[in-house]
């Protein structure tokens, strides 16, 4: 981004429900709030992105409205858009922003596909996504996902009061649909030290792909103390929070999988980068969301197609099946799943086009204008 220009900026708060209350460990999604970031270079050309965050203090919406304002004013001023190291310096926010200038930029310059040596795959494979449910509502949702086509499951886990609540639930799935069908779960940091291991234990005999953020963030040592002598793969998930976070990681073997979100980390380039580094050192990458609109969406559909050393062309489904979750995804035409694998565009640039009306109907407001 740095010494890139456009002509104009428009940054457009959007408020969409979702279709039920998504249930998890953290708490309960009832909404997505985020803001749509639209670039227009001189000649009218538009580039699409959006800044997500994870829901929490107010302070983090407060600053990214800030920053928002101050990048109309700048683009209004003729002057540069920020650069990696400005927003980075702006924490969460700041990476939330640049998710959606990067990702608006290399939509405008149209130049997603050429990220990818020969080209992004036609697909990639996704997992489907079940929230925290009693067993029987469990196991309708994964019998339903498995008829759907999709071949990786991942199970919010996290509140359940005991080891023998997890497993009789985790049973009930494995059972349902087979074998061959890839379990995950997710724990969104619900559990301490000694909790995680009695429980990965326990469900290790049910063949899980991997856990998913068993312990807190803030102390890789946590994580690392965790995944030592685990019988199933460990994956940390909120704590990548950014570049410098997922080196910690790396540097302190706390992670066999890394779980990449593009919003939360400062976007394609930044999970690109993550995803050079946990290669070099032999763990696999997995990119998801947090509930974006169809933007979002086909940002970090576009940030999996195209992650570096063939990664994308393996099969470690990623966590972008989630447009059904909202009410509307925002697009003309919505990002198709066939048999649990999500298609990539084949137009340049992320490939995606706003309903104009959809965008007007969860409007909040607006910062800025478009020529």
């Amino acid at each position: 981004m740095s010494g890139a220009q456009v002509a104009a900026a428009e940054a457009i708060r959007i408020r969409v429900p979702f279709r039920r209350p998504v249930l998890t460990s953290l708490g309960i999604w009832s909404q997505r709030e985020s803001w749509i970031v639209q670039l227009c270079d001189g000649a009218g050309a538009v580039g699409l992105g959006e800044a997500a965050l994870d829901p929490g203090p107010g302070e983090q919406t407060t600053e990214l409205v800030r920053l928002i304002r101050e990048l109309v004013e700048r683009v209004a001023g003729g002057e540069p858009l920020p650069d990696a190291a400005e927003l980075e310096a702006a924490g969460v926010a700041g990476r939330a922003l640049r998710c959606a200038l990067d990702s608006a930029a290399l939509d405008l310059g149209r130049v997603w596909a050429k990220a990818a040596p020969g080209g992004p795959p036609r697909d990639i494979p996704v997992n489907a996504a079940i929230g925290v449910m009693e067993a029987g509502g469990t196991v309708a949702a994964a019998v339903a996902a498995v008829a759907a086509g999709f071949a990786t499951l991942k199970l919010k886990v996290g509140p359940e009061r005991d080891s023998a609540a997890l497993v009789a639930r985790v049973a009930a799935v494995r059972a349902a649909v087979g074998a061959e069908v890839r379990l995950r779960l997710d724990v969104n940091a619900a559990w301490d030290v000694a909790t995680a291991r009695e429980r990965i234990a326990a469900v290790a005999p049910f063949g899980i792909e991997f856990v998913e953020q068993p312990v807190a963030v803030g102390d890789p040592s946590r994580l690392a103390a965790v995944r030592h002598g685990s019988p199933v793969p460990i994956a940390a998930d909120e704590a990548v929070s950014s570049v410098a976070a997922a080196r910690e990681l790396l540097a302190a073997r706390a992670a066999d999988v890394l779980v990449v979100k593009p919003a939360r980390v400062g976007g394609p380039l930044a999970a690109w980068e993550i995803a050079a580094l946990a290669a070099a050192e032999g763990v696999p990458v997995v990119i998801s969301t947090l509930f974006e609109t169809g933007v979002g969406l086909a940002a970090a559909l576009a940030t999996a197609a195209c992650l570096p050393g063939g990664q994308s062309r393996r099969q470690l489904a990623h966590g972008l099946a989630t447009a059904d979750l909202l009410e509307s995804d925002l697009l003309v035409r919505g990002l198709p799943i066939v048999q649990g694998r999500m298609i990539v565009p084949r137009e340049p640039g992320l490939g995606i086009a706003l309903d104009g009306a959809a965008l007007a109907r969860y409007t909040v407001e607006k910062i800025g204008t478009r020529p």
